[in-house]
C-alpha cells in the first residue's frame, strides 16, 4: 500500500499504517506541486522560485541546494525514495503516493467532491513567496469552483444526492463566499439578501454586560464570552490613544449583532482591563476569548497590535499589527475594525471544537487550570503539585488532551530541573505527549511536548519537525514558537533561535521564565555574554540558570562572580555531576558543545 499525502487541510505525509511519516515541509510541498498538477517533475530552477523568489538567483539555488541535501539524507534513513533529484530536476520517485486530489476534477461527483474539500488546500501553510501564494490561492479557487459547479449541477436533480450532501456542499461554499446567492438558494429553497455587514450595528445597548442573561442561539447552548480590552499604551498623544480606545469600541459593538458568541460590554470590559489578577477573573465570569490590544509610538506614525486569546491553553490563535498614520486616524477607524472584528468572528468559529474540548467539564476544566498555573513556576515542588492537577482533570474526562499534554510537560520540566539526565522521565513525557497527540491531533500543545522530548533525545529532525507542525496549527502561539527556538539554539542556530525566542516575548511581553533561559542560551553561543546576563536578569527563578551565569561571567573575566554562582549551583544540587550532565546537553554541533563547556571549566566546575 502506497504513502499517503494529505493536502486538505494540514499538510501531511502518512505511512501505510497512518502513521506520520517525518519528512521536509519544502519536500511535501513538491510532492504536493506535483502531484496538484499532475506534473511528473518540476525542473530545479522553478522550485528554486517557488521558494525563493525574492531572493537572487544564486542564494535560491545555494538554498535550494540545502534543502535537497536534507531531502536525500532523510529519504536514506526512511530507506524510501518519493522523490528522485537530478542536476536539473526534481521527480517523483519510485515509491509510490496517493494524494487526497486524486479524481478530484470537474469529472468528480458531488458526493466526493462535498466530503474532500471540507478544508482549505494547504490551509496552515504560509508561503513566503509571490509565487507560492499565488499557486495555493489559485488551488483554493479551483476547489471551490469544481464544488460550485458540482453543486448547482445536481441542484437542479434533487434526487440525485442526499439533502445533507448539498446542504454541506452549500455551507462550505459560503463559507468562502457569504454573498453568493445562487449557493444559498440551494440551501434555504429562496433568494437570500446578503446580511448587513456586522459594523452597521450601532446599539451599545445589544451588548452583554457580564452579569446578564445571555441570549442563546438555537443552535447553540453556550456561545463563548468574549472581552475585548483596551489597548495598553504609554503615549502622551491623546488623539492616538483615544482613536484606539474608540476603534476597540466600535468593533465590540458590532460584534453584539453576531449570535454565536456573547461580547462582553465596554465598561466592564475596561474594568477588567484593571484587574491585578486577570486569570482569575476570565474564570469567574467564563470568558473564553480575550483581545488583547497595545497601541504603540514609533516616532511620526503609531501601530496598533491585536492578538486574540484563547483563555483554555492560554494560546494566541490570532495576531496582527494596524499601521496608523497620524493625518488618517478616523479614516482608517472603520476599516481597521472590520478587519479585527472579521478575524475574532473567524477564529473563534474555527476555534470551537477546541473550545469545547476544553471546557466538556467544568472540574476537569479547573484541575487543568490548576496545573496550567503551577506549571509557570520552574520549581520542582510546583511541577510535581502540577503533575497531580493534570492527573485529577483525567480522572474527571479521560483521554482530556489538554491535561495529557501538561502531565507531558511536567516530566519533561521535571528531568530539566533535576539535570540528572533521568531517561524515565524523558520516556514518561514522550509516552504522554503522543497520547495527547492520539486524543486531539487539532491541538498544537501534543505536537509542542513531542519536539522538545525529541530534541532532548538529540533527534534533532524529528524535533523541528513535530515543532513545525505544531506552528503550523497555531501560528500565534507564543508557547510553541519559544520551544522551538530552543530546538534552534540545541540544534547549533542560535541565530534562527534567538530571533524566534524574540518574536515570542513580543507576542507573550509577560513571558514565564523558560522565554528567558532560552534568550539567554542563545545569546551565550552567539558569544554576547552581557546580553544573555540582561536576559537571566529578567527571570523571576534564577536558580535554574546559575551554571549559565556562571559561564557567562567566566567568559567576561569577572572570575569572583563565576566561582559565587558556581557555588550556588552547588548548593541548590549538591550531587549536580558536571561530566553527567556535559553528556545530556543536546546540542548538535561540537563547536558549541565546546563553547559551552570551555565556559563553565572556567567557571570552576
Amino acid at each position: 500500500m502506497p504513502a499517503r499525502l494529505k493536502t486538505l487541510g494540514h499538510l501531511r505525509l502518512l505511512d501505510e499504517s497512518g502513521e506520520d511519516i517525518v519528512f521536509p515541509e519544502k519536500a511535501l510541498l513538491i510532492l504536493s506541486y506535483l502531484t496538484a498538477r499532475g506534473l511528473p517533475d518540476i525542473p530545479r530552477a522553478d522550485a528554486a522560485a517557488l521558494f525563493w523568489d525574492d531572493t537572487n538567483p544564486a542564494a535560491a539555488y545555494a538554498s535550494l541546494r540545502q534543502t535537497l541535501s536534507r531531502v536525500q539524507k532523510r529519504q536514506r534513513e526512511l530507506a524510501r525514495s518519493f522523490l528522485t533529484i537530478t542536476d536539473s530536476t526534481i521527480a517523483l520517485g519510485p515509491d509510490a503516493i496517493e494524494s487526497d486530489l486524486d479524481a478530484i476534477d470537474g469529472n468528480a461527483p458531488l458526493t466526493l467532491l462535498a466530503e474532500r474539500l471540507t478544508e482549505d488546500f494547504l490551509k496552515n501553510i504560509r508561503p513566503v513567496t509571490q509565487t507560492l501564494t499565488k499557486w495555493i490561492a489559485l488551488q483554493r479557487a479551483s476547489h471551490m469552483a469544481l464544488l460550485r459547479n458540482a453543486l448547482l449541477d445536481i441542484s437542479r436533480q434533487p434526487a440525485d444526492a442526499p439533502r445533507q450532501v448539498r446542504s454541506a456542499a452549500a455551507l462550505r461554499l459560503l463559507e468562502v463566499n457569504p454573498d453568493d446567492d445562487e449557493v444559498r438558494s440551494v440551501l434555504t429553497g429562496r433568494v437570500v439578501t446578503p446580511r448587513p455587514a456586522i459594523m452597521t450595528v450601532q446599539q451599545p445597548s445589544a451588548c452583554l454586560p457580564v452579569q446578564d442573561h445571555v441570549e442563546i442561539a438555537p443552535a447553540r447552548q453556550t456561545p463563548p464570552r468574549v472581552v475585548l480590552l483596551p489597548p495598553v499604551t504609554t503615549l502622551t498623544q491623546r488623539n492616538a490613544a483615544r482613536f484606539s480606545e474608540a476603534l476597540i469600541e466600535d468593533v465590540t459593538i458590532g460584534l453584539c449583532a453576531l449570535r454565536s458568541i456573547s461580547i462582553i460590554a465596554p465598561h466592564t470590559a475596561a474594568q477588567i482591563s484593571l484587574q491585578a489578577d486577570r486569570a482569575a477573573t476570565y474564570e469567574r465570569h467564563k470568558i473564553s476569548y480575550i483581545l488583547e490590544t497595545r497601541l504603540r509610538d514609533e516616532g511620526d506614525s503609531h501601530t496598533l497590535f491585536a492578538q486574540l486569546i484563547f483563555f483554555g491553553s492560554d494560546e494566541v490563535i490570532w495576531a496582527e499589527r494596524f499601521p496608523l498614520s497620524a493625518e488618517g486616524l478616523a479614516r482608517s477607524r472603520q476599516m481597521i475594525a472590520h478587519r479585527i472584528a472579521g478575524a475574532i468572528a473567524t477564529e473563534i468559529e474555527d476555534n470551537e471544537l477546541v473550545r469545547n474540548g476544553y471546557e466538556g467539564d467544568a472540574n476537569a476544566y479547573r484541575n487543568f487550570l490548576l496545573g496550567q498555573g503551577q506549571l509557570k513556576n520552574l520549581d520542582l515542588r510546583d511541577i510535581r503539585r502540577a503533575r497531580k492537577s493534570f492527573r485529577d482533570a483525567l480522572q474527571l474526562q479521560s483521554g482530556f488532551a489538554p491535561a495529557l499534554s501538561g502531565l507531558a510537560r511536567s516530566f519533561f520540566l521535571e528531568w530539566l530541573v533535576t539535570a540528572r539526565g533521568d531517561e524515565a522521565l524523558l520516556h514518561q513525557a514522550e509516552i504522554h505527549a503522543q497520547d495527547a497527540i492520539r486524543a486531539d491531533d487539532r491541538l498544537p500543545s501534543g505536537y509542542r511536548e513531542l519536539g522538545v522530548v525529541k530534541l532532548y533525545s538529540r533527534q534533532f529532525d524529528e524535533s523541528a519537525h513535530y515543532l513545525d507542525r505544531a506552528e503550523t496549527l497555531s501560528p500565534h502561539y507564543a508557547n510553541v514558537i519559544a520551544s522551538y527556538a530552543d530546538t534552534l539554539v540545541q540544534a547549533s542556530r542560535p541565530d534562527d533561535g534567538l530571533k524566534k525566542i524574540e518574536h515570542a516575548i513580543e507576542l507573550n511581553p509577560l513571558p514565564p521564565d523558560e522565554y528567558f533561559w532560552t534568550a539567554a542560551g542563545a545569546a551565550y553561543s552567539l558569544g554576547r555574554y552581557e546580553e544573555a546576563l540582561a536576559y537571566i536578569s529578567q527571570m523571576k527563578d534564577k536558580d535554574p540558570v546559575h551554571r549559565l551565569s556562571a559561564a557567562c561571567w567566566a567568559m567576561l573575566g569577572d572570575m569572583k562572580k563565576a566561582r559565587l554562582f558556581v557555588r550556588r549551583t552547588y548548593d541548590i544540587n549538591p550531587n549536580f555531576d558536571f561530566d553527567a550532565w556535559m553528556a545530556i546537553v543536546p546540542f548538535k554541533e561540537e563547536w558549541q558543545r565546546k563553547h559551552y563547556y570551555d565556559g563553565l571549566k572556567k567557571a570552576g566546575f
